[in-house]
């Protein structure tokens, strides 16, 4: 019998590691589905991301590495759906794929001019960062999420270069093709990298600073902001993170698991060998990861979030603006799955951002 108790609380211990390395590990994780190309467009088993309005990105192919663009959805029988493939094409037949946000998969994509640069970090790293050049005293320097890759920032790129401004869409250690890290500490060391990213800026002339984050990136561009409120003028957040601990047990009920699964994943995380285990520096302060405490915000902020997210629950960011009246400025979407707010109401999106930039600089201005 105790052999038996042994080794029950041995799987129990590898499951919740298991989990909470779900929680902090910095690996892309897919989500495939069996699509089937036509001739004019592609059928897609229908969920809550495929039958989203708006227009996205599909990756399939070796390593998924092949993306086309979809458009609307143009028939929908309540079990598939088939959308339209624009400027690109899917293989034929049937192939698995990944619904993306991604609709430009390259910087080129966005029909702007830009360099590859190269920023070097405080402890002697460096991590690739696309430049795309405008007014050479306004710089924003765009933030993407966790598990995910520079390509999600084109969506916000799009935008403020339009609008005239440098541009500056970084990679960090964790995440997509900078530094290796195998974990996140959810922004609690990754905003070195952000500070770092703000010096090479100031040190091409940049006296005025945006961040936009998004997801996990806006919870990144909180704690460099919280760090370096000097260096930072205001924030874009887009789904942001900003408490942990809502987010973890959203999570878990969303896979099924009972409410104790996540207290005892955040107790983990947060005790010195819960957090060794998992792969972590060191444990996760989950007080310092909760940004709806008032008073935690002192510069500027434009928050936008869809009413459809699953992963970040919009009362999240209704708890922080009403902890930051005088900061915050939130906008609700349409309903759309976590992180497709620009996809789904693009015209909006880029407005708001656009009159957010310009109406802050304006009034910090006078």
């Amino acid at each position: 019998m105790i052999k038996l108790a042994d080794a029950a609380s041995s799987a129990a211990g590898h499951a919740l590691k298991g989990l909470s390395l779900r929680i902090v590990s910095a690996t892309r994780r897919r989500r495939p589905v069996t699509a089937h190309g036509l001739t004019d467009g592609v059928v897609l088993p229908k969920t809550s991301l495929t039958g989203a309005p708006g227009e996205y990105g599909l990756w399939f192919g070796p390593d998924f590495s092949s993306h086309a663009v979809l458009g609307e959805v143009l028939v929908d029988d309540g079990r598939r759906v088939r959308r339209e493939v624009k400027g690109s094409s899917v293989p034929l037949g049937k192939f698995k794929a990944h619904m993306t946000g991604h609709i430009a998969n390259r910087p080129e994509d966005v029909g702007l001019t830009h360099s590859e640069v190269t920023i070097p970090t405080s402890d002697g790293q460096a991590f690739p960062a696309w430049h795309f050049a405008g007014d050479p005293n306004r710089w924003v320097i765009h933030v993407q999420g966790i598990r995910t890759s520079r390509a999600l920032t084109l969506r916000t790129v799009g935008p403020v270069s339009t609008a005239g401004l440098t541009s500056l869409s970084i990679a960090y250690r964790g995440a997509g093709d900078g530094p290796p890290q195998a974990t996140s500490t959810l922004g609690l060391t990754e905003w070195r990298d952000v500070a770092d990213a703000i010096t090479f800026a100031r040190t091409r002339g940049a006296r005025d600073i945006t961040l936009v984050g998004w997801s996990m990136g806006a919870g990144i561009a909180l704690e460099t902001a919280r760090r370096h409120p000097d260096l930072v003028d205001r924030l874009v957040l887009i789904c942001p993170a900003t408490n942990w601990r809502p987010i973890i047990a959203q999570g878990a009920k969303t896979a099924g698991l009972p409410p104790f699964v996540a207290k005892v994943m955040l107790w983990l995380l947060s005790s010195r060998g819960g957090s060794s285990a998992a792969g972590l520096p060191e444990p996760l302060d989950f007080d310092l990861l909760n940004w709806t405490r008032p008073g935690a915000l002192h510069v500027p902020a434009l928050v936008i979030h869809t009413s459809g997210d699953e992963e970040i629950p919009l009362e999240l960011s209704r708890a922080f603006a009403n902890a930051h009246p005088s900061h915050v400025t939130l906008v609700e979407t349409a309903a759309a799955p976590h992180g497709w707010e620009q996809n789904a109401d693009p015209a909006r999106f880029n407005r708001t951002i656009q009159q957010f930039l310009f109406q802050d600089y304006v009034d910090s201005e006078s």
